[in-house]
């Protein structure tokens, strides 16, 4: 896999989930950012920009999706891929998400490489 320079937000209540998602994400050439929760991710969405963000559902405070419609309504949000991450593969969550403005959803557990390359695949659709 190339390297890249694009910026990823990882968003999750889990501090394990941010540590190897973080982590393996920057061993396979992107930039990170972490945050434990929606409004430390809305700031970090307006002060640092990422190219892309992976958002858990369920958080508490702001959940994902409302985490989402947040993002997607800021300025630059509706043309940012916005994915949401969930241990729940089911239909509802699945249609909640994409109404809500995500660009997809990834179900957990998942293979850190074919999640890099889902991402690449987006990042070159957002160009």
């Amino acid at each position: 896999m190339t390297s890249t320079s694009a910026t990823v937000l990882v968003v999750d209540d889990d501090a394990t989930i941010r540590l190897l998602l973080g982590a393996g994400l920057a061993n396979l050439g992107f930039c990170v950012l972490e945050a434990d929760n929606g409004h430390t991710a809305l700031e970090l969405f307006r002060t640092r920009r990422p190219d892309l963000v992976l958002i858990d559902v369920s958080m508490p405070g702001l959940n994902g999706f409302q985490l989402v419609r947040a993002m997607h309504s800021m300025l630059g949000g509706a043309f940012l891929p916005l994915v949401m991450l969930t241990g729940s593969d089911d239909l509802e969550t699945r249609r909640k998400a994409l109404e809500a403005g995500a660009t997809d959803v990834i179900t957990k557990p998942f293979q850190l490489r074919s999640l890099a390359n889902f991402l690449h695949g987006l990042l070159k659709e957002a160009v």
